[in-house]
């Protein structure tokens, strides 16, 4: 018998584009039209203390988790995956693509500008102080990488749009890149 293939989409870029955010309203459009998706979100799942010294974002943990996790979401019936985080580069995408047995990844950049980065990242609230400040410096830097890097499959721009155009539009792109993402 031959294995399911399970397309992947890894929804990155820098903190304050709206990854998380993006991902829960592409989950609940891929639910109501009919497919059968599962969410991580990769910062959660490396959210451990202490980390290696070789691995300062967790990534290992991150990807071992995913591993975990994809065995309990697949027998739940789950035929794709949504997963919000920063991906620098290609090697940290297979590492991912790796814990999914057949996994069929795409990687699609969210982009916003500087200036919108700051201010999403304030109006989160969570972070106060020179933690803000490390924070946004941190947006503003990988921001440009990724944009130097140019690793995605395919970029949304989130600047001046509602979450719900962002979402529709990475699902469309996903579809079209995927073909099917599964259901019954």
């Amino acid at each position: 018998m031959h294995a399911r293939p399970v397309p992947m989409l890894f929804l990155s870029g820098p903190p304050g584009v709206g990854k998380t955010t993006v991902a829960w309203e592409m989950f609940g459009r891929l639910v109501d039209s009919g497919h059968w998706p599962a969410f991580v979100d990769l910062d959660l799942l490396g959210a451990c203390w202490p980390v290696p010294e070789d691995d300062p974002y967790n990534e290992r943990m991150k990807a071992r988790n995913l591993a975990a996790m994809w065995q309990n979401y697949r027998a739940a019936g789950a035929r794709c995956v949504l997963a919000a985080g920063v991906i620098e580069s290609r090697d940290r995408l297979a590492l991912y693509a790796g814990a999914v047995p057949n996994a069929v990844p795409v990687l699609c950049r969210l982009r916003a500008g500087r200036q919108e980065l700051a201010a999403r990242i304030d109006r989160r609230g969570r972070e106060r102080g020179a933690d803000l400040d490390k924070l946004t410096r941190r947006a503003a830097h990988l921001s440009a990488q990724l944009e130097r890097d140019d690793i995605e499959d395919f970029c949304v721009e989130t600047d001046g749009r509602g979450v719900p155009e962002v979402a529709r539009e990475a699902v469309k792109e996903w579809l079209r890149l995927a073909g099917d993402v599964g259901g019954p």
